[in-house]
């Protein structure tokens, strides 16, 4: 098992801000306490910018992202390529995670996953879906947090991911849910037609400072933890 974090600067555009890498540096630390092996997959510019900020990786992976030519509104496409890089059991979390000291990874579960919640089923889904069935889940398997002993399923995910990230998004006022579409609910479909048993991770043992304006909404904890953590 290993904790796996993912970064796609979409050659060299995307650059973490001052407040992003200091909320980086905690999680990546938060995670080192867990005791496994912690990587991380980038484009180059990624990975040169992760070094210079002196982040305790274990590991880094360089991905060639630009051969698959994706449309780069699909930002996720560079965690769908690194689920489908793993060769051994993980948890692949967002830089907006917090470990507490007592945070544990369950010992089993095909899929591991921050949650699972309600949705409602809408046209993007549809349009992305492994699967044309009037059957669909009965919950989303959340990507925040998400990973898992079953290898075989994130290659499948990726080969979906392929078709569909090289394409425009048909309707751009909707591309958090195409974007949703193509990961957990592709995800959420594959665990139903499959079997898999998916493990929910306890909410008392992270923080997750999810959404957007993290800086407005998580800043102060954000900036207290910090120089706690650092002592700055």
């Amino acid at each position: 098992m290993r904790i796996v974090y993912s970064f796609d600067t979409n050659n060299g555009k995307v650059i973490p801000s001052q407040f992003y890498t200091k909320m980086a540096e905690l999680s990546v630390y938060s995670a080192q306490k867990v005791g496994v092996p912690v990587v991380l997959y980038a484009d180059l510019h990624g990975i040169d910018f992760f070094r210079k900020n002196n982040f305790p990786f274990d590991e880094y992976h360089l991905l060639d992202i630009e051969q698959y030519k994706m449309n780069f509104a699909y930002w996720n496409f560079v965690k769908l390529l690194t689920y489908s890089k793993q060769e051994e059991p993980f948890l692949h979390v967002d830089f907006d995670t917090y470990f507490h000291p007592w945070f544990t990874i369950p010992e089993t579960g095909d899929i591991i996953t921050e949650m699972q919640r309600e949705y409602s089923y809408v046209r993007a889904f549809r349009d992305v879906s492994l699967f044309q069935t009037d059957t669909i889940p009965g919950k989303l398997i959340c990507s925040g947090l998400l990973g898992g002993y079953n290898l075989t399923v994130w290659k499948e995910l990726f080969e979906k991911a392929l078709e569909v990230c090289r394409k425009p998004i048909p309707n751009p006022d909707k591309s958090i849910a195409y974007l949703v579409g193509v990961e957990e609910f592709n995800l959420s479909q594959l665990a139903m037609f499959y079997g898999l048993s998916v493990k929910e991770l306890d909410h008392n043992e992270f923080d997750h400072w999810q959404g957007e304006n993290k800086e407005k909404n998580y800043g102060t904890v954000i900036n207290e933890l910090y120089n706690i953590t650092f002592k700055k």
